[in-house]
């Protein structure tokens, strides 16, 4: 049996777009110590080899420090690594894997056809097969059709790749799953899919993508991590091992009845108190009916809400200003003519077209009582 390490998407030296120069240089630096740390948790327990399956970095903010820093905990790995570069750092002449020597023990996919490298894997031989992006997009799966792994001499296959099966028109490289189930290999650590779907057996590859190793955003909420995967002569198991110490998270929090900022803030502080990791960006939407007269101000709440160090707040507003819905839905005069032609915006999956929906409800609620908005 070996044993694999199998990661991508950690989007080295993303930009992070609007943090501070300090606060997106502190999530950047945090990224590059992750990588080092999972190389060296890796071999501690037991890894034979590492399957990168793309977008290490994002090439186009790439600091030569940071590739510099890559390659020296490539090195104190030991083992062999096997990059697949991905739509984001894709194998180009101008590409970080080809700005100077990797280490030894580093073997990279430099084209878009199907090919292979061969390692021994305490004792066992193994061939790893797969492409590399040389551009932010492909088209076409490189998997030729009828492809079929060797397998004769306990020989273990796997595919490390960047690509999309969740779309057979996808730009960047839709794998069929078929030509995957007919490989005859073993595993095929894939990335690209941020929100890893559930592994599946394939004829008899078992395929997952590894998830993210620690999130960026809150498109990659929760507990970041890796997969290490068992695999001998046909047949591969998947554990997996948390990693990141910083998560992002989203919940919402009911402030019906409330009037001020205060208030909210208060139902806010509520609402998260309770087992929260301690590291956290926190999206907070506000939802439940508040006097038209009131908007909550989102900047404020996140600002003011008393929460426990490393919890940083984001707030949304979602509420609805009226009280009694049910009776302006029922309501024949202009209050409920009015309130039943916002309905649809006020529950518009858009959230441009809630918030402005909202507004205009409360602007219409004062001015149908003789009051001004106030902004």
């Amino acid at each position: 049996m070996v044993r694999f390490l199998h990661m991508g998407d950690m989007h080295l030296d993303s930009p992070f777009a609007g943090m501070s120069v300090q606060e997106s240089e502190k999530k950047r630096a945090e990224l590059r110590a992750l990588f080092s740390s999972i190389l060296s948790d890796a071999a501690e327990d037991g890894c034979d080899a590492a399957l990168i399956s793309g977008d290490l970095f994002d090439q186009g903010f790439t600091n030569p420090d940071t590739v510099a820093q890559i390659k020296e905990a490539v090195a104190k790995f030991g083992r062999p690594v096997v990059i697949a570069p991905g739509n984001h750092d894709p194998y180009n002449p101008a590409s970080v894997w080809t700005a100077g020597a990797w280490p030894e023990n580093t073997r990279i996919f430099s084209s878009t056809a199907f090919s292979s490298f061969d390692l021994e894997l305490r004792g066992t031989p193994v061939t790893v097969w797969g492409w590399a992006f040389t551009s932010s997009k492909l088209d076409d799966c490189p998997i030729p059709a009828g492809f079929r792994a060797d397998s004769s001499g306990g020989r273990v296959n796997v595919i490390c790749a960047h690509g999309d099966t969740s779309s057979p028109i996808s730009r960047y490289c839709p794998i069929h799953e078929p030509l995957i189930a007919g490989s005859g290999c073993e595993y095929a650590a894939l990335r690209h899919i941020h929100k890893a779907p559930e592994p599946k057996l394939l004829g008899r590859t078992l395929t997952a993508y590894s998830g993210f190793p620690q999130g960026r955003s809150w498109d990659e909420p929760g507990q970041g991590r890796v997969l290490y995967v068992d695999a001998d002569a046909g047949r591969a198991s998947i554990r997996i091992h948390p990693t990141g110490n910083h998560r992002y998270g989203e919940m919402t929090a009911d402030v019906t009845g409330a009037a001020s900022d205060e208030e909210v803030c208060g139902i806010v502080a509520a609402s998260v108190a309770g087992d929260i990791y301690p590291s956290t960006s926190l999206r907070v939407t506000l939802t439940g009916a508040v006097p038209p007269s009131y908007r909550p101000d989102t900047a404020t709440v996140a600002r003011s809400t008393d929460l426990p160090d490393g919890i940083t707040l984001s707030v949304t507003d979602a509420t609805s200003p009226v009280y009694g819905a049910d009776y302006l839905m029922s309501d024949l005069t202009v209050r409920g003519e009015l309130y039943r032609s916002l309905l649809p915006g006020l529950g518009s999956a858009d959230p441009d077209i809630r918030r402005a929906s909202a507004d205009a409800l409360r602007i219409g609620l004062l001015a149908l009582d003789g009051k001004a908005f106030m902004q």
